[in-house]
């Protein structure tokens, strides 16, 4: 059964600007099967750009496919490197992904999801970075 919820994701890449995380507050929807969970909501960016977000969460791995301004899909598999395009309206850029830990954390109405990874663009290491994510069911 899908539920309405309030997605926070938080971005910070360290090595490039530590005191400038990036984050985007949503509506959304949310759904569990078995022990999968998954997420979907929409954002828009400063030109008023829609992208649609799809997020699938186990234990062990961490996919997010953008559609829209930005197209994406990253897989971050835990200990193991993975590669993705992200294409921007500015051009493509290839990322290499190198999960490093994955946390998971259920409390009744709520979800919080914790990655840590090494990220490279174009074959260039840019930073370690932490992608957080926040689930909330709303009126809870």
């Amino acid at each position: 059964m899908k539920k309405n919820v309030v997605i926070t994701v938080r971005g910070l890449q360290p090595e490039v600007d530590a005191d400038e995380p990036i984050e985007v507050i949503s509506a959304g929807t949310y759904m569990r099967k078995e022990n999968t969970h998954y997420l979907s909501y929409e954002e828009a960016d400063e030109s008023g750009n829609i992208t649609n977000n799809r997020i699938k969460i186990t234990d062990k791995s961490v996919e997010m496919v953008k559609k829209g301004a930005v197209a994406t899909q990253m897989i971050f598999l835990l200990g193991e490197k993975q590669y993705a395009c992200y294409a921007t309206p500015f051009g493509d850029l290839t990322l290499g992904i190198t999960t490093k830990t994955i946390s998971v954390k259920e409390d009744g109405e709520s979800l919080t999801t914790n990655l840590r990874y090494g990220l490279e663009i174009n074959g260039e290491h840019v930073s370690d970075c932490q992608l957080d994510v926040e689930v909330h069911v709303c009126g809870v």
